[in-house]
């Protein structure tokens, strides 16, 4: 793998949480109420933005990376010493899966973790990454032989929940049979964290260069929606799948855009 693309890798623990470029959340749920939570990131804008900030040292020989690799969550955590007994049973069917093709200009990241009760979602959505950062994970996509070495990977990045997340404190999101919500509990915190965190500003500049990020939250639920609230809300004909459209820009200047609620 190139140094770029290991770079932008890097740069997941920095973007997931904060609605950064295009993110697609994804729950899906069970009759018996288990299901799988998949979120997927696609960085192809940033990858097209580093090539045209690189175009002066480009080198036209160079052969261009295109891979898919799959990392499976069970044989790190099975073996490891620094996740607790819970968080094992709850990630060890996880995987995180990253596609490149930087011909296409291409690179989208996928989290696939599957949930044995509806009432695990809310702490697997706060810790999941805490658990990749325990097991990892970035450094299992890494060649032996690529030439990143650890100065471009933040390690510590990932355990900083005010850089990952500067709004974590202004939203509360429950899960419970029967009923999903993604709720502001604090506007003042949301604009404090958004005013003051680096992280926030950079992502700001970026959207002026790549155009808006967007965000996309799609339930699919076992029987038909009874009642539902949210942004750019789109219902499926069979009534069992609802889909929550906002973006950055309007999330940043109208934080009750990220806000849902379903009731099935």
């Amino acid at each position: 793998m190139t140094k770029k693309i290991y770079v932008i890798v890097s740069l997941l623990f920095f973007v997931f949480l904060t609605s950064c470029l295009d993110t697609e959340e994804r729950i899906v749920i069970n009759k018996n109420n288990s299901g799988i939570y998949t979120l997927t990131l696609d960085m192809s804008k940033m990858l097209t933005l580093m090539d045209q900030m690189g175009q002066a040292n480009k080198d036209d020989s160079k052969i261009q990376e295109k891979k898919d690799s799959t990392v499976y969550f069970k044989s790190f955590v099975d073996t490891s010493t620094a996740l607790t007994a819970k968080e094992k049973e709850m990630f060890k069917d996880g995987s995180l899966r990253m596609r490149v093709d930087e011909a296409e200009k291409e690179l989208i990241i996928v989290l696939n973790f599957p949930f044995r009760h509806i009432g695990d979602l809310p702490e697997l959505k706060s810790s999941y990454l805490s658990v990749i950062d325990k097991l990892g994970i970035s450094n299992k996509l890494k060649n032996p032989g690529d030439s990143g070495s650890a100065e471009d990977m933040p390690a510590d990045i990932a355990k900083d929940k005010n850089i990952l997340n500067p709004a974590r404190d202004a939203f509360a999101f429950a899960a419970a049979p029967g009923k999903l919500s993604n709720t502001l509990v604090s506007k003042d915190i949301f604009n404090n964290r958004i005013q003051n965190d680096s992280s926030m500003q950079m992502l700001q500049q970026m959207s002026m260069m790549m155009g808006d990020m967007n965000y996309k939250t799609i339930i699919v639920l076992p029987k038909k929606v009874k009642k539902y609230k949210g942004n750019q809300t789109i219902l499926s004909d069979d009534k069992k799948t609802l889909t929550f459209l906002t973006t950055l820009s309007d999330m940043l200047n109208r934080p009750e855009a990220a806000e849902y609620s379903v009731e099935y």
